[in-house]
């Protein structure tokens, strides 16, 4: 058994070394993206299963486990995976997700405006990952005006940023994802990094805000769909748990937040508990 692992061990070793940038590595189930080799690191994010990544062709073995160095989100971040749970292909444009583009998306999953794309400050200091996969979604409004096309979607996100870091002191923008009625998600502080969106529970859930007021009418279409269609893109990718639930903004604070008629909206939504 010792020799067969060893010849498996070399195989794999093999196999990576002649690898090459335009070769993906390609999840053989949902697998955690980390920082660094090893458990030990954080998690950056979770590929879901048949979705790739370019692999860097760089390896490390970490108590017998090979990792493999993927360019993560198309960003020339680097995350590792076990490859374990990983089969390797040449990449194609329909396989892998460094397209180079501003957005990125998953299988199954809304793309996602990502924040080198609306320009977004770097965080003031290092925000730790949450402690667990959050079994919380809590709905929130921007409470401001509203937003219809990308460009303006955009500097409304930043205005949200320069506001949360200037005015409140934060690190960052606070919410986990920022959407717009131009149908377009914009990337907040994601899913795996611990938020400022709802006191008291920034550890145990994601904020997603909708950008407008929404106290006299709920969003539009695109906005309603792609918010579902955000957390629905978290419970598959194992970013949000199955059992999860989702809260308004209100049910938790003392605040008028997310809206009356937006609050009212997502009362009648799968998941939803006061």
């Amino acid at each position: 058994m010792e020799i067969k692992f060893q010849l498996i061990s070399v195989f794999i070793l093999f196999h990576l070394q002649l690898s090459t940038a335009d070769e993906c590595a390609c999840a053989t189930g949902n697998v955690h993206v980390r920082s660094g080799a090893g458990t030990t690191h954080s998690i950056l994010g979770t590929l879901p299963t048949d979705s790739c990544l370019a692999f860097k062709g760089h390896l490390s073995t970490v108590s017998g486990t090979h990792w493999a160095n993927v360019d993560y989100h198309g960003r020339n971040k680097d995350g590792w995976i076990s490859s374990t749970y990983l089969t390797f292909r040449t990449c194609s444009l329909s396989n892998s997700h460094n397209t180079g583009t501003g957005s990125h998306s998953t299988t199954g999953c809304p793309p996602i405006v990502i924040r080198s794309e609306w320009h977004a400050r770097a965080p003031a200091h290092h925000i730790g990952p949450l402690p667990a996969v959050p079994g919380n979604v809590y709905i929130h409004h921007g409470a401001t005006h509203g937003c219809h096309t990308k460009a303006d979607c955009i500097k409304l996100v930043q205005s949200y940023q320069n506001y949360h870091m200037d005015t409140h002191g934060w690190p960052d923008i606070g919410y986990s994802f920022i959407i717009g009625e131009d149908g377009n998600i914009y990337e907040g502080r994601g899913w795996n990094t611990i938020g400022a969106h709802t006191y008291n529970h920034n550890y145990d859930g994601l904020g997603f805000c909708v950008m407008g007021d929404f106290t006299s009418h709920v969003p539009n279409d695109l906005a309603i769909n792609a918010l579902k269609s955000l957390i629905n893109c978290g419970v598959r990718t194992g970013s949000i748990t199955q059992n999860y639930v989702l809260k308004g903004h209100r049910d938790v604070g003392q605040t008028s937040c997310p809206g009356d008629k937006l609050y009212t909206l997502i009362k009648t939504w799968p998941h939803y508990h006061h």
